[in-house]
Protein backbone atom coordinates (compact mmCIF):
# COMPACT_ATOMS: atom_id res chain seq x y z
CA UNK A 1 0.00 0.00 0.00
CA UNK A 2 2.74 2.25 0.82
CA UNK A 3 4.72 1.90 -2.63
CA UNK A 4 1.32 1.94 -4.33
CA UNK A 5 0.83 5.50 -2.47
CA UNK A 6 4.47 6.67 -3.34
CA UNK A 7 3.95 5.53 -6.96
CA UNK A 8 0.80 7.86 -6.67
CA UNK A 9 2.64 10.57 -5.31
CA UNK A 10 5.62 10.34 -8.02
CA UNK A 11 3.11 10.60 -10.75
CA UNK A 12 1.43 14.29 -8.91
CA UNK A 13 4.47 15.37 -8.22
CA UNK A 14 6.04 14.61 -11.98
CA UNK A 15 2.46 16.30 -13.49
CA UNK A 16 3.16 19.31 -11.25
CA UNK A 17 6.75 19.55 -12.43
CA UNK A 18 5.55 19.48 -16.09
CA UNK A 19 2.21 21.97 -15.70
CA UNK A 20 5.05 24.28 -14.20
CA UNK A 21 7.28 23.80 -17.44
CA UNK A 22 4.53 24.07 -19.78
CA UNK A 23 3.24 27.74 -17.99
CA UNK A 24 6.64 28.75 -17.95
CA UNK A 25 7.46 28.14 -21.58
CA UNK A 26 3.98 29.16 -22.59
CA UNK A 27 4.84 32.67 -20.41
CA UNK A 28 8.36 33.14 -22.20
CA UNK A 29 6.53 32.27 -25.44
CA UNK A 30 3.78 34.85 -25.00
CA UNK A 31 6.36 37.33 -23.77
CA UNK A 32 8.74 36.82 -26.80
CA UNK A 33 5.56 37.32 -28.62
CA UNK A 34 4.96 40.28 -26.65
CA UNK A 35 8.45 41.88 -27.28
CA UNK A 36 8.31 40.82 -31.28
CA UNK A 37 5.31 42.76 -31.66
CA UNK A 38 6.47 45.94 -29.65
CA UNK A 39 10.16 45.75 -31.85
CA UNK A 40 8.30 44.91 -35.13
CA UNK A 41 6.17 48.19 -34.08
CA UNK A 42 8.90 50.34 -33.64
CA UNK A 43 10.22 49.21 -36.94
CA UNK A 44 7.85 50.44 -38.63
CA UNK A 45 7.42 53.70 -37.01
CA UNK A 46 11.57 54.55 -38.07
CA UNK A 47 11.06 53.31 -41.33
CA UNK A 48 7.87 55.44 -41.85
CA UNK A 49 9.93 58.26 -40.35
CA UNK A 50 13.03 57.47 -42.70
CA UNK A 51 10.50 57.22 -45.63
CA UNK A 52 9.11 61.16 -44.77
CA UNK A 53 13.03 62.68 -43.88
CA UNK A 54 13.55 60.82 -47.93
CA UNK A 55 10.66 62.90 -49.23
CA UNK A 56 11.35 65.77 -47.90
CA UNK A 57 15.37 65.50 -49.21
CA UNK A 58 14.00 64.98 -52.76
CA UNK A 59 11.99 68.80 -52.39
CA UNK A 60 15.13 69.99 -51.03
CA UNK A 61 17.65 68.44 -53.52
CA UNK A 62 15.27 69.74 -56.48
CA UNK A 63 15.25 72.94 -54.83
CA UNK A 64 19.17 73.44 -55.20
CA UNK A 65 18.96 72.12 -58.17
CA UNK A 66 16.76 74.83 -59.57
CA UNK A 67 19.26 77.37 -57.70
CA UNK A 68 22.68 75.97 -59.05
CA UNK A 69 20.45 75.90 -62.53
CA UNK A 70 20.04 79.93 -62.13
CA UNK A 71 23.50 80.11 -61.52
CA UNK A 72 24.85 78.40 -64.09
CA UNK A 73 22.77 80.82 -66.41
CA UNK A 74 23.57 83.80 -64.89
CA UNK A 75 27.46 82.90 -64.81
CA UNK A 76 27.63 82.23 -68.90
CA UNK A 77 25.28 85.02 -69.65
CA UNK A 78 28.32 87.63 -68.43
CA UNK A 79 31.08 84.55 -69.68
CA UNK A 80 29.04 85.13 -72.98
CA UNK A 81 28.59 88.80 -73.00
CA UNK A 82 32.35 89.39 -71.77
CA UNK A 83 33.59 86.96 -74.74
CA UNK A 84 31.29 88.53 -77.26
CA UNK A 85 31.67 91.75 -76.08
CA UNK A 86 28.21 92.96 -76.28
CA UNK A 87 26.48 96.04 -74.56
CA UNK A 88 25.72 96.21 -71.08
CA UNK A 89 22.25 95.77 -70.40
CA UNK A 90 19.95 96.11 -66.98
CA UNK A 91 19.73 92.21 -67.24
CA UNK A 92 23.23 91.61 -67.09
CA UNK A 93 23.79 94.29 -64.08
CA UNK A 94 21.59 91.41 -62.20
CA UNK A 95 23.44 88.44 -63.51
CA UNK A 96 26.82 90.43 -62.38
CA UNK A 97 24.91 91.06 -59.28
CA UNK A 98 23.99 87.59 -58.28
CA UNK A 99 27.06 85.27 -59.58
CA UNK A 100 28.37 83.84 -56.49
CA UNK A 101 26.88 80.91 -54.51
CA UNK A 102 25.61 77.61 -54.93
CA UNK A 103 22.75 75.04 -53.47
CA UNK A 104 24.26 73.22 -50.49
CA UNK A 105 22.21 69.87 -49.85
CA UNK A 106 21.98 68.81 -46.65
CA UNK A 107 20.05 65.45 -46.12
CA UNK A 108 17.49 65.16 -42.50
CA UNK A 109 19.14 62.35 -40.82
CA UNK A 110 16.62 62.97 -37.46
CA UNK A 111 15.13 59.81 -38.13
CA UNK A 112 18.02 57.69 -39.61
CA UNK A 113 20.05 58.76 -36.14
CA UNK A 114 17.17 57.24 -34.47
CA UNK A 115 17.37 54.20 -36.14
CA UNK A 116 21.02 53.89 -35.48
CA UNK A 117 20.37 54.22 -31.47
CA UNK A 118 17.31 52.04 -31.27
CA UNK A 119 20.39 49.53 -33.08
CA UNK A 120 20.24 49.46 -37.01
CA UNK A 121 19.53 45.67 -36.62
CA UNK A 122 16.17 46.53 -35.49
CA UNK A 123 15.50 46.66 -39.39
CA UNK A 124 14.42 42.58 -40.01
CA UNK A 125 14.89 42.99 -44.38
CA UNK A 126 18.70 42.38 -44.66
CA UNK A 127 18.82 44.21 -47.81
CA UNK A 128 16.29 47.42 -46.86
CA UNK A 129 18.79 47.76 -44.12
CA UNK A 130 21.79 47.92 -46.01
CA UNK A 131 20.35 50.16 -48.23
CA UNK A 132 18.92 52.41 -45.94
CA UNK A 133 23.21 52.65 -44.56
CA UNK A 134 24.45 52.68 -47.73
CA UNK A 135 22.28 55.91 -48.69
CA UNK A 136 23.29 57.85 -45.53
CA UNK A 137 26.93 56.74 -44.63
CA UNK A 138 27.93 56.33 -47.87
CA UNK A 139 26.16 57.34 -51.11
CA UNK A 140 24.90 60.89 -49.07
CA UNK A 141 28.45 61.44 -47.79
CA UNK A 142 29.41 62.09 -51.73
CA UNK A 143 27.00 64.70 -52.41
CA UNK A 144 27.92 66.64 -49.55
CA UNK A 145 31.10 66.05 -47.97
CA UNK A 146 32.95 65.55 -50.77
CA UNK A 147 31.57 68.29 -53.16
CA UNK A 148 31.73 70.49 -50.59
CA UNK A 149 35.91 69.29 -50.63
CA UNK A 150 35.52 69.91 -54.91
CA UNK A 151 33.79 73.40 -54.86
CA UNK A 152 36.57 75.05 -52.52
CA UNK A 153 39.34 76.02 -55.30
CA UNK A 154 36.48 76.76 -57.76
CA UNK A 155 34.48 78.93 -55.00
CA UNK A 156 38.03 80.50 -54.36
CA UNK A 157 39.06 81.38 -57.23
CA UNK A 158 35.16 82.29 -58.38
CA UNK A 159 34.94 84.68 -55.59
CA UNK A 160 38.41 86.25 -56.06
CA UNK A 161 37.80 87.24 -59.51
CA UNK A 162 34.51 88.48 -58.83
CA UNK A 163 35.38 90.82 -56.03
CA UNK A 164 38.35 92.10 -58.37
CA UNK A 165 35.89 92.52 -61.55
CA UNK A 166 32.92 93.17 -60.38
CA UNK A 167 31.34 96.83 -58.63
CA UNK A 168 28.41 95.67 -56.15
CA UNK A 169 27.20 98.01 -53.73
CA UNK A 170 25.87 96.48 -50.70
CA UNK A 171 21.61 96.15 -50.57
CA UNK A 172 21.44 97.12 -54.54
CA UNK A 173 19.85 94.38 -56.84
CA UNK A 174 22.53 94.98 -59.88
CA UNK A 175 25.72 95.27 -60.15
CA UNK A 176 28.37 95.89 -63.35
CA UNK A 177 32.10 95.65 -64.15
CA UNK A 178 34.38 97.91 -62.09
CA UNK A 179 36.26 98.23 -65.60
CA UNK A 180 34.27 96.56 -68.63
CA UNK A 181 37.18 96.54 -70.73
CA UNK A 182 39.93 95.63 -68.40
CA UNK A 183 36.79 92.72 -67.79
CA UNK A 184 36.41 91.65 -70.88
CA UNK A 185 40.27 91.05 -71.64
CA UNK A 186 40.99 89.33 -68.09
CA UNK A 187 41.55 85.75 -69.21
CA UNK A 188 41.59 84.65 -65.34
CA UNK A 189 37.98 85.96 -64.63
CA UNK A 190 36.68 84.10 -67.91
CA UNK A 191 38.41 80.39 -66.79
CA UNK A 192 36.41 81.10 -63.12
CA UNK A 193 33.48 81.68 -64.90
CA UNK A 194 33.71 78.80 -66.73
CA UNK A 195 35.26 76.50 -63.60
CA UNK A 196 31.96 77.88 -62.29
CA UNK A 197 29.89 76.88 -64.73
CA UNK A 198 31.68 73.00 -64.83
CA UNK A 199 31.37 72.73 -61.30
CA UNK A 200 27.24 74.00 -61.24
CA UNK A 201 26.59 71.13 -64.17
CA UNK A 202 28.94 69.01 -61.82
CA UNK A 203 27.02 69.13 -59.03
CA UNK A 204 23.37 69.06 -59.97
CA UNK A 205 24.54 65.69 -62.28
CA UNK A 206 25.73 64.46 -59.07
CA UNK A 207 22.07 65.59 -56.76
CA UNK A 208 20.29 64.12 -59.90
CA UNK A 209 21.89 61.06 -58.97
CA UNK A 210 21.35 61.28 -55.31
CA UNK A 211 17.35 61.58 -56.14
CA UNK A 212 17.27 58.40 -57.60
CA UNK A 213 19.45 56.39 -54.93
CA UNK A 214 17.08 58.32 -52.74
CA UNK A 215 14.08 57.23 -54.61
CA UNK A 216 15.17 53.86 -54.63
CA UNK A 217 15.27 53.05 -50.63
CA UNK A 218 11.77 54.80 -50.98
CA UNK A 219 10.69 52.54 -53.00
CA UNK A 220 11.85 49.29 -51.07
CA UNK A 221 11.02 50.98 -47.73
CA UNK A 222 6.98 51.45 -49.24
CA UNK A 223 7.24 47.97 -50.81
CA UNK A 224 8.13 46.44 -46.75
CA UNK A 225 5.38 48.69 -45.31
CA UNK A 226 2.92 47.24 -47.62
CA UNK A 227 3.88 43.82 -47.35
CA UNK A 228 3.69 44.40 -43.31
CA UNK A 229 -0.20 45.67 -43.58
CA UNK A 230 -0.96 42.97 -45.85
Amino acid sequence: MKKNKTGKYLKYALGEIVLVMIGILLALQINNWNNDRIERKLESNILNEILVNLKKDVINLNSKIKFNQEKFKLNRDVLIHLEQKTPLTDSLRFSYNKLIGRGTFEPITVAYENLKSKGIDIINNDSLRIAISELYDFKYFYITEDLRADYEPVKTLHMSEVFKNVRTSFGQSKSEPANLKEAQDNTYFHEALKQALGYYFWINTNYERGIKENEEVQRKIEAELMQRNK
